[in-house]
């Protein structure tokens, strides 16, 4: 299990490193007009997360896409201005963007935003041409005017992005940008995180039967079974920073390790409870893949959903994905671990009266 992390880091590593990045597009633009080619300029000197591939023939993009040389292809129309102008001036156009995918997925749903972002500027810039025309000049600019209202639209340029996106913690300054596949890393690891925990009450349930503990007698035997879970925890959260740090989505490291040992916590005391409750290595064997999957599902490890709040606070991962960026979930997830470790002493008398 311990060998899971590197493996997994380092083949993510590789798949967000490679030149495809998210994935290839290939890019059919057939004429050069004026705004053809700023499209063309546009995508050739700003790919970003995606790898663009342009071709003179329309046929072989779509065979491309057919034989998944390509992901999907983007099959811009004959008379390119005539598109742009009829959305700017009409809202509407008969010459439309092909768009040729083999399959729908959410990458493609992200290559149809990226398109629209390309091509919006231009329609843009023709709405603001047109409605400075009409309200200016009456419709009717001289050839001059209507020159001067292109410049004045081109030369009133925004200097760098107009967007910026970054955490309410995040340092001034601190621009580094997390590749789109290395995302849910973090939310994978505490996942297998989670998954340490439910094995570590699968070890204690064995060594109980063989009579381990008899050896191992002591007054405060909630302490004793927390050290021997913080025995197994500790190891694969030292792989979990590690991975993190590799990963290339760790933060700081007091943030980090305050984060993860508050984890470790709540994770203890949620498998022990589910060691008291269940009493089998079958019984935890059933309820793992529930365990995980609802998790994984309720917590933002791939997607945050915002409904069910309550439901999502019953996972330690929940609070822990949260509280990198956010000191209250620290709070709520120490609150949540304190809650379960009352639990835990509760089952774990009962248990010792009854035996």
């Amino acid at each position: 299990m311990l060998l899971v992390v590197p493996l997994m880091v380092f083949m993510l590593n590789i798949m967000s490193s490679a030149d495809a990045g998210l994935m290839t597009i290939g890019i059919y633009i057939p004429s050069d007009d004026e705004f053809s080619q700023v499209l063309r300029e546009d995508i050739a000197n700003n790919p970003g997360a995606l790898q663009f591939v342009f071709y003179d023939d329309k046929d072989k993009a779509i065979s491309d896409v057919e034989r998944q040389q390509i992901s999907e292809a983007w099959i811009i129309p004959e008379d390119f201005e005539k598109t742009v102008t009829d959305m700017a001036e009409k809202g509407r156009t008969k010459e439309k963007i092909e768009i040729v995918i083999r399959e729908s997925g959410l990458t493609h749903m992200l290559g149809r935003e990226v398109l629209c972002s390309r091509v919006y500027p231009l329609v843009a810039r023709q709405i603001g041409i047109k409605y400075t025309a009409e309200a200016v000049y009456n419709n009717q600019p001289s050839e001059t005017e209507y020159q001067h209202i292109v410049d004045t639209y081109d030369n009133y340029g925004i200097n760098g992005n107009l967007f910026e996106m970054g955490y309410v913690d995040q340092p001034e300054g601190d621009e580094n940008q997390v590749n789109y596949l290395m995302m849910p890393l973090r939310g994978i690891l505490a996942l297998w995180l989670l998954l340490c925990g439910v094995a570590a009450s699968m070890y204690y349930i064995e060594d109980d039967k063989n009579s381990l503990f008899i050896w191992w007698k002591t007054k405060f035997p909630l302490l004793r079974d927390f050290l021997y879970y913080l025995v197994i925890i500790l190891i694969p959260s030292i792989m979990v920073l590690i991975g993190l740090v590799y990963g290339g989505v760790f933060t700081k490291p007091l943030r980090e390790i305050v984060a993860l040992l508050a984890y470790d916590f709540a994770i203890i005391c949620l498998a022990s409870v589910l060691r008291l409750l269940i009493r089998g290595i079958k019984g935890l064997g059933i309820i793992t893949p529930i365990l995980i999957m609802s998790s994984a599902i309720l917590a933002p490890v791939f997607i945050d959903l915002k409904e069910g709040r309550f439901l999502q606070k019953l996972f330690p991962t929940f609070h822990y994905l949260y509280c990198i960026h956010d000191e209250y979930f620290v709070k709520s997830l120490l609150i949540y671990g304190t809650i379960l470790l009352i639990f835990w002493y509760l089952l774990n008398t009962l248990s010792q009266r009854f035996k």
